[in-house]
């Protein structure tokens, strides 16, 4: 949820003041928020609402209130922290941390445009941080130390925001995704989603290796600037995503070494048991590749690199 210009305010909403929708999906819209309390409280958050039509459907909204809740629980650096849940006139909301930076999708689209694909480095030191994320929420247990099972389901580069410090954060954990079979009932829903979709979620198999597929779609196109899958219609989409092995990211850049190709090819495996089993043996394959100090990328790296990218005009 990126930090965008200061607009007046849109409206009230129980105790949050909503300015600008920062986006508009087919489950919910996110506004830039503020929260109010006493003596002049003040927090600013992302305000997410879940669209009023979904409130009906009482097996969604449970799903919705159950992983909102296991997501407040969740405190990690590269997660972005939900602050509150609740309902306002009948219409359910999540308040979210208000990230000031930009999300992978506008990166590679910048770099799409101009300067091309991510140094090397660079993509690395943001995908430690995925790793470290879902390592830390795919173990998450609760109080009487039960695993929780917690599952993203839609990691995308829309959903990764790199922030003004080059600190990478996930968001919309516990945000209720639905089954494939609901979304694709919403009109245009998926477009976009199936292309960091695991060939076994269409088959409605889910477990945290479908997120470990998506960090690998997202890993290639970082280090190409190109989409992946994506592209054409949603049947074009799927057939790439169940059936097409992808070339590797030197085909396109050069610059990527050949260890890294091997990572992101085992990521992509459409078979689950023969891609990475966990998050953590994730980050231990990359760990490998960045042994080499050329390799590695801090933050301030990060931040001042994206920040370049943008001050770069289309060729």
């Amino acid at each position: 949820m990126r930090e965008p210009r200061r607009d007046e305010p849109s409206e009230t909403f129980g105790t949050y003041v909503l300015f600008e929708c920062l986006g508009r999906g087919g489950m919910a819209t996110v506004h830039r928020a503020k929260q109010t309390g006493i003596e002049g409280f003040e927090r600013p958050v992302a305000l997410k609402r879940m669209l009023p039509w979904l409130t009906s459907d009482p097996e969604f909204v449970k799903s919705f209130v159950r992983e909102a809740r296991l997501a407040a629980q969740l405190r990690h650096t590269n997660i972005a922290q939900t602050y509150d849940l609740g309902k306002v006139d009948g219409v359910y909301f999540i308040a979210m941390e208000m990230i000031a930076g930009r999300d992978l999708r506008e990166i590679l689209r910048q770099a799409h445009n101009t300067v091309g694909p991510l140094p090397v480095p660079i993509a690395i030191h943001i995908l430690f941080q995925m790793c470290d994320a879902l390592d830390y929420a795919h173990n998450f247990r609760d109080e009487q130390g039960r695993a929780l099972g917690l599952v993203h389901r839609d990691i995308s580069p829309a959903n990764v925001i790199v922030g003004e410090d080059g600190c990478a954060k996930l968001v919309d954990f516990g945000v209720a995704k639905g089954s494939t079979a609901t979304l694709a009932t919403m009109s245009g829903m998926l477009k976009g989603k199936f292309a960091y979709m695991a060939p076994e979620m269409l088959q409605g198999q889910v477990d945290a290796r479908c997120d470990l597929f998506a960090v690998g779609v997202v890993a290639w196109e970082l280090l190409t600037a190109k989409p992946l899958f994506a592209g054409g219609d949603d049947m074009e989409i799927l057939q790439r995503v169940t059936t097409w092995d992808p070339p590797p990211p030197s085909s396109v850049n050069p610059m990527v070494p050949r260890e890294l190709d091997a990572w992101v090819q085992m990521a992509l495996n459409k078979n689950a048991a023969r891609r990475f089993q966990s998050a953590a043996q994730m980050r231990a394959g990359l760990e490998l590749v960045a042994r080499v100090p050329s390799m590695r990328a801090t933050g301030p790296d990060v931040a001042a690199w994206v920040s370049w990218a943008f001050q770069q005009k289309k060729g």
